[in-house]
């Protein structure tokens, strides 16, 4: 087992490759003690200078490396010995996506060429980029084989990535004609014939250069970890980087989930665990590490309130994944950075929480990675690799997803995130969520097929399986016979006044609590006709303004409940997921609410409607309930979090139990129920794990 897979990773890095000589190599490991690391991403590369510019250059190496064209003081040999001291993993940090200008003129052949043929020149508004294909890899080569030569435990890759609009440098116009005969199309054509072609040729280009990259690390020291600056739930065709590709050639599988930015009203408060759900389902049973940051992106020198931060340590750490934050040198000893001193230390004391535990959960989210690369209502999120790009309004992928991954936490489901790749384990849930997803493969429909057929439940909205793999739309969707319905040929909306009917007179285990005749429809509908399945909602005729008389119902479906061999379909013809990201109607979380009661088999169930999230993971005879407060302001950054007293809650637990509070340290009473137990949890501040012991462990 390698030294990595042994204990939970509590990542620290001091941000301080902006001046190198800011703090002494003790003070720098006694701030990573202090912050609660075990393991750090250590400087030994200064990223700006007034002399040479922003970025790294080849004079700002701080260790013995023949790759520098200066030699400096050896930063890395003076550290060592207080990482020693301190217990600390010294995983080198190593930038490889941006340069000065002055180092890219000195190679031209090495930087990225843009679609219009000028050099990258904005990185990060100050710096270029190299190109992995070029050149430039011998010389990032050179600098592992030297590093390898120090008493390090690991080498962690900040990049690479190519850019929405790169790269046409001559040899990854050469690499490309001789694969395909072909120039290299506009990157930025989607609809062009060899898009595809050159999108993999990215992402195969990236995966060579890992490829390569480990197995010089491995060659010389194969206890070194390895691993880079993955994607999330956002299309790979921008940057090349593709995380089944990469988790083949890396160690641990990681990206930037706890990078939060601008208006934070925009940004879903579980972006954590969105990556680190996703990612974990990516991984390969390889351990997942989630990039937190403890600034207010894009101000990197601006700390976040202390509550943020503390939510984006429990949203990641209670995903299942190993955390990394990064702290600037002057933010050491500001009262926000505690909330990272406790979670750390409180890891290190109760370590089986958060270390090879496995999901619980029946329930799966799909995020859709083919939709994401091939659909046009597929967007590219901000990060600090990629600028907005928008997708087409109808159907955004992104506040679809969003949208049911918040309804699924507010009503208190444990669930996984996975995509098409896990489709071969689909069995091991029992209700899969398909939001939009609109583009997959025949072989992706067998696979649901043969999942609902044997006793599975699929929920699916708006166009999915329309489309194929390749975003070529179908006559048909198609899962239509695992759903009941025919596509009739349009989209219809945008509907900003219009509404949707339940079935009048109808025993509905779905619309269970649905009290109102009408409620507000999603934004935009696809027209469908049933076949084998039975319409439960119903859209409303189309108003010409809302004051237009009183809506009638029309014969368009918007709720189709077919059964297909033993399980069951629910489709929602409209864009479901995403009118729960933007208006959060009462109607929507109960219809899903009622959907997973029925379809699903739930363990955990939190009483009073207490603004709290919870994950479910198991280890050995333990079971652990992760409980997140979500009891806060209306607005972000999030300033407090308002303690919850006398949580209820209750288990479908019926075997002898000892329930253990970590966090407050007790043993908490539970009282048996007819079909479980019930007990309190009398304080929650900002959040609490359960151990729940079904054995004879202590």
């Amino acid at each position: 087992m390698k030294w990595w897979e042994k204990e939970p990773l509590r990542i620290i890095e001091i941000f301080d490759c902006f001046d190198l000589k800011r703090l002494s190599p003790e003070e720098i490991a006694r701030a990573v003690k202090k912050l609660g690391g075990n393991s750090q991403h250590f400087h030994c590369m200064q990223h700006s200078t007034k002399i040479y510019g922003s970025g790294l250059d080849d004079r700002s190496l701080y260790f013995n490396t023949s790759a520098g064209s200066v030699q400096n003081p050896d930063r890395l040999t003076e550290y060592i010995p207080y990482a020693k001291k301190y217990k600390i993993k010294i995983i080198v940090y190593f930038n490889v996506h941006w340069f000065t200008i002055d180092f890219g003129k000195r190679h031209p052949d090495w930087v990225q060429i843009k679609q219009d043929g000028q050099p990258m020149d904005n990185v990060y508004g100050t710096g270029t980029s190299f190109c992995i294909n070029s050149p430039y890899r011998e010389w990032v080569f050179q600098i592992l084989k030297d590093l390898c030569k120090y008493e390090i435990n690991g080498i962690f890759y900040d990049g690479p990535i190519f850019f929405s609009n790169t790269c046409y440098c001559n040899t990854c116009q050469k690499l490309f004609r001789d694969k395909t005969g072909e120039n290299l199309p506009q990157k930025s054509d989607r609809n062009h014939p060899l898009w595809k072609n050159f999108i993999e040729f990215q992402a195969e280009s990236m995966e060579k250069f890992l490829e390569e990259s480990n197995n010089i690390i491995k060659g010389i020291n194969p206890e070194l970890l390895f691993y880079m600056n993955g994607n999330s739930n956002w299309p790979y065709w921008p940057t090349g980087r593709d995380n089944h590709r990469i988790i083949k050639h890396t160690d641990i599988l990681g990206a930037e989930g706890g990078f939060i930015y601008g208006d934070l009203n925009q940004t879903p408060i579980f972006k954590p665990a969105i990556a680190g759900k996703l990612l974990s389902s990516q991984a390969n049973n390889k351990p997942t590490v989630i990039f937190d940051c403890a600034d207010h992106k894009p101000w990197s020198w601006y700390v976040l309130p202390e509550a943020e931060i503390s939510l984006l340590l429990c949203e990641t750490c209670f995903s299942g994944s190993n955390y990394w934050f990064a702290v600037c040198p002057d933010d050491i000893n500001q009262p926000e950075m505690k909330a990272i001193s406790r979670f750390g230390n409180f890891i290190k004391k109760y370590p089986d929480a958060f270390y090879k535990t496995e999901s619980l959960s029946n329930v799966a989210l799909v995020w859709p990675t083919k939709s994401a690369e091939s659909y046009t209502g597929s967007s590219v999120p901000r990060t600090d690799f990629t600028s907005i790009i928008e997708g087409e309004e109808i159907g955004n992928l992104h506040m679809e997803f969003d949208g049911f991954y918040e309804a699924l936490s507010r009503i208190y489901i444990p669930f996984d995130v996975i995509d098409e790749n896990n489709f071969d384990f689909l069995d091991r849930y029992k209700l899969i969520v398909l939001p939009n997803t609109a583009c997959l493969s025949l072989n992706d429909c067998e696979k649901i097929k043969k999942f609902v057929f044997s006793g599975g439940n699929i929920v699916g909205s708006f166009e999915t399986s329309l489309y194929d793999e390749a975003g070529k739309i179908r006559e048909d969707f198609g899962l239509s016979d695992v759903m009941g319905i025919q596509f009739n040929g349009n989209i219809f909306g945008k509907m900003e006044y219009d509404y949707v009917s339940p079935v009048k007179n109808i025993k509905s285990r779905y619309l269970k609590d649905i009290k109102k005749i009408l409620f507000p429809a999603p934004d935009y509908g696809i027209s469908v006709k049933t076949t084998t399945g039975n319409t439960e909602i119903f859209f409303c005729k189309r108003m010409k303004g809302r004051y237009d008389g009183i809506p009638e119902v029309s014969n368009d479906p918007m709720m189709v409940v077919n059964k297909y061999g033993k399980g069951t379909s629910i489709y929602l013809a409209g864009s479901f997921g995403k009118t729960i990201a933007n208006f959060r109607f009462i109607e929507y979380f109960t219809i899903l609410k009622n959907i997973c009661d029925w379809l699903s088999s739930q363990y955990v169930f939190v009483e009073d409607n207490k603004n709290v999230e919870i994950f479910l993971r198991k280890k050995g005879d333990s079971i652990f309930l992760y409980l997140i407060n979500m009891t806060n302001g209306l607005k972000r950054p999030i300033k407090f979090l308002q303690t919850l007293y006398n949580v209820k809650l209750k288990l479908k637990e019926t075997k002898p139990v000892r329930l253990f509070a970590l966090k407050s340290e007790t043993y908490l009473k539970h009282k048996k129920t007819r079909d479980g137990i019930e007990f309190v949890v009398p304080e929650l501040n900002n959040f609490e794990i359960i151990k729940i012991l079904t054995g004879g462990e202590k």
